[in-house]
């Protein structure tokens, strides 16, 4: 079916994007004001202002066209290698992963940079405590909330992103059906479609609030 596909693609997305996005977020929170940070602000705030269609087009002339890496269109056979694999799933999860790193790598650069200024980690640099024990055993575990609310807020611009990226690089998912729908004047279907999209951001918005709620004892009371 067209769900299990576009849900595959979004979980292989995920799994790609969170842990380099919470890798460069932190790493630009801890280095703040440093040239590591500048390069990574100024990397990420290039790709948020991006389209992801103008990302899928680089990608295919650079990657597809120019230095034969990989195909342009996705492999939509059955799956039997690595080979069918990286076909199907590395030109949609690429452009796809581009744009949600870059969204969620600046909002948890946020949310740890709000931790690393409150009174409780002044107190503890005060102590005596190391920079990357103030990090790891005081900031992180307090800014776990944020960060989850900026994972989730994130991944729902992949309901966007995966319209332009399936139609992109024919990928057989819902998005590409529900498109496909629009073109043959199938409003039942379109319906459908939207209405699955619709849930789907729900489910993250509520999963953001939630994040939020937990990580702060004032909105719990």
């Amino acid at each position: 079916g067209r769900l299990p596909k576009s849900l595959a693609l979004a979980a292989i997305t995920t799994a790609v994007s969170v842990p380099i996005a919470l890798l460069l977020g932190i790493l630009a929170a801890v280095k703040r004001e440093s040239v590591v940070d500048r390069v990574i602000s100024l990397g990420t705030l290039s790709l948020v202002a991006t389209p992801e269609f103008l990302i899928a087009t680089v990608a295919v002339l650079v990657l597809a066209v120019k230095l034969h890496w990989l195909s342009a269109l996705s492999y939509s056979g059955p799956i039997e290698s690595v080979h069918d694999f990286l076909r199907a799933y590395a030109m949609p999860v690429l452009t796809l992963c581009a744009v949600v790193i870059a969204q969620m790598a600046r909002m948890t650069r946020a949310a740890v940079i709000e931790q690393l200024s409150a009174s409780y980690v002044e107190m503890a640099v005060l102590k005596g405590a190391s920079p990357a024990r103030v990090v790891l055993r005081h900031a992180l575990p307090n800014a776990i909330g944020p960060i989850a609310n900026a994972i989730a807020l994130s991944l729902s611009y992949l309901l966007g992103g995966v319209i332009v990226v399936e139609t992109i690089f024919n990928y057989p998912g819902l998005a590409s059906l529900m498109v496909d729908a629009v073109g043959n004047r199938d409003f039942p279907l379109v319906q459908a479609c939207t209405l699955i999209f619709c849930v789907a951001y729900l489910m993250l918005v509520l999963f953001a609030d939630l994040c939020s709620i937990v990580s702060n004892p004032r909105l719990r009371t």
